[in-house]
């Protein structure tokens, strides 16, 4: 470039890496944004993610820290949907719902059928270091998930189930919804903090640009 790249354009720069599942390069892009010294929150969520997906946990922990040393906390991910005139609101692992195991058994019915359709998890959205398993079972439980299960078992099927999203989906709970919405037959509308997203059979209308 003729200038030198603003923390917008890194950001831009880090969402392509991801969206294009190139970590190699997002990890060096994340070395040489620490290299400008203190920059926004957002980006520091953006290094991260990309130093956790690069498999550099340490690295991922010291951009964590660095903003938690500023005084910032990260948004925690929330999902919510409508139904009988009342809000439900869900976290990742939210087990606080009155039909909790009902949501539960439903995803874990739904995910046995994703997989014989060719759903595959990928584990690099889980930001910290833990094992094949344990990385299963937590990026299965993601709010945006709970919330589309919920509306599973409660709003009738000739309904769209709606569901809004503080935050960005994550690319696993997109692949996996546009799975849940073939399998289940189910339109399913998620609104998060970037765009709406229609999946219908299996299909969202991002064209997988999320």
């Amino acid at each position: 470039m003729p200038i030198q790249p603003t923390e917008s354009v890194w950001g831009a720069f880090l969402t392509g890496c991801r969206l294009h599942g190139n970590t190699e390069l997002a990890a060096y892009a994340a070395d040489r944004i620490f290299e400008l010294g203190p920059v926004s929150s957002g980006l520091h969520v953006l290094l991260s993610n990309a130093y956790a997906a690069a498999g550099r946990y340490e690295d991922a922990a010291k951009a964590r820290k660095m903003l938690r040393d500023r005084g910032i906390k990260k948004e925690t991910g929330l999902s919510w949907v409508e139904e009988g005139n009342k809000v439900h609101t869900f976290a990742a692992g939210d087990r606080s719902n009155a039909k909790a195991k009902e949501i539960y058994r439903k995803l874990e019915e739904l995910g046995d059928e994703m997989e014989r359709a060719g759903y595959i998890a990928d584990t690099s959205f889980v930001l910290r270091e833990v094992n094949g398993e344990e990385k299963n079972q937590t990026i299965r439980y993601h709010s945006e998930r709970l919330a589309v299960a919920f509306g599973l078992i409660t709003i009738p099927s000739d309904r769209p189930i709606r569901v809004m999203k503080n935050l960005r989906i994550c690319g696993d709970c997109h692949t996996a919804i546009k799975f849940m919405s073939k399998c289940t037959g189910r339109v399913i509308i998620v609104r998060d903090n970037n765009r709406f997203h229609h999946f219908e059979d299996g299909k969202c209308s991002c064209g997988d640009y999320w």
